[in-house]
């Protein structure tokens, strides 16, 4: 699969906007450089793309920074693996596997070694929904993981505690990805990973469902995920802006019993008000 390698001229302050962005209109993932940002798209992604280029990106307060560029099929991530820091997201140490098996006392070890997915405590979005699973997941919980990239969501549910997890992706790179961090941390045969879209869910209640995505993703899928909460269950959502507030809380069917922001992000969590007698 060709790839294609697109820079932006953008500074800080716009990059998580971009992100956010381009996340919800197909880009495949994103590189943060000096001055700007990388952002990498298939070929056919690239093609579907409204409008310009130029002026798709300036609406958000970036400009072009040279041409398109094809690539070979890679892990274009390889670079940036390489660099990559443990990071402490209460309760859990997050780290990759070449990286001291030796964590902090008190917290969790949760060894997440990234691909061509999203997801390694790094982004405030995945920082949010790891903080409050301490208190959102119980012991033997069911767990439902939509968009799970590296498959740390998941992952880190099961080490609190979950009974099972199972998640979905559409990216074929995430699901083996999550597979293979789901065996780096020992939490493989309560694991399951299917590539897909919300359909490949099987007909059964879960008692907490998670979705880290994006916010258009997000309000198209949240009827399907409610269906699949049980009576009860919680419902956290995240990879949203706090400007998404208005229109994911119409979405919703219940108040939010929890959120929280970092930096321009936010996440909410809804329980379940269904009653199953």
């Amino acid at each position: 699969m060709t790839m294609k390698r697109v820079r932006v001229a953008c500074g800080e302050a716009e990059t998580d906007r971009l992100v956010a962005e381009l996340d919800g209109l197909g880009a495949e993932g994103f590189h943060e450089v000096d001055g700007g940002l990388d952002v990498y798209f298939t070929e056919e992604a690239f093609g579907l793309l409204p409008g310009q280029w130029e002026t798709l990106v300036s609406q958000w307060g970036a400009a072009v920074a040279g041409e398109p560029e094809d690539i070979a099929d890679r892990n274009w991530n390889a670079e940036w693996e390489a660099s990559i820091q443990p990071v402490h997201v209460a309760p859990f140490h997050v780290r990759t596997s070449w990286h001291d098996g030796n964590p902090p006392p008190g917290t969790i070890d949760l060894v997440i070694d990234p691909k061509m997915s999203f997801g390694t405590g790094y982004h405030e979005t995945t920082r949010l929904m790891l903080r409050a699973l301490a208190d959102m997941v119980r012991p033997g919980d069911r767990v439902l993981d939509a968009g799970t990239g590296t498959g740390i969501l998941g992952i880190a549910a099961l080490k609190i505690g979950a009974l099972s997890c199972f998640a979905f992706d559409f990216d074929p790179w995430c699901t083996v990805n999550a597979v293979e961090n789901a065996q780096l941390n020992g939490v493989e045969d309560t694991f399951t990973v299917v590539e897909g879209d919300e359909r490949v869910v099987p007909a059964e209640l879960f008692d907490v469902v998670l979705a880290n995505i994006n916010r258009e993703a997000l309000l198209a899928m949240i009827p399907a995920l409610m269906e699949r909460l049980a009576p009860g269950g919680r419902l956290g959502l995240s990879g949203l802006l706090i400007s998404d507030q208005d229109i994911v809380r119409a979405a919703l069917p219940a108040e939010a019993m929890y959120e929280a922001t970092e930096g321009d992000w936010w996440t909410i969590w809804i329980q379940n008000e269904t009653r199953d007698d």
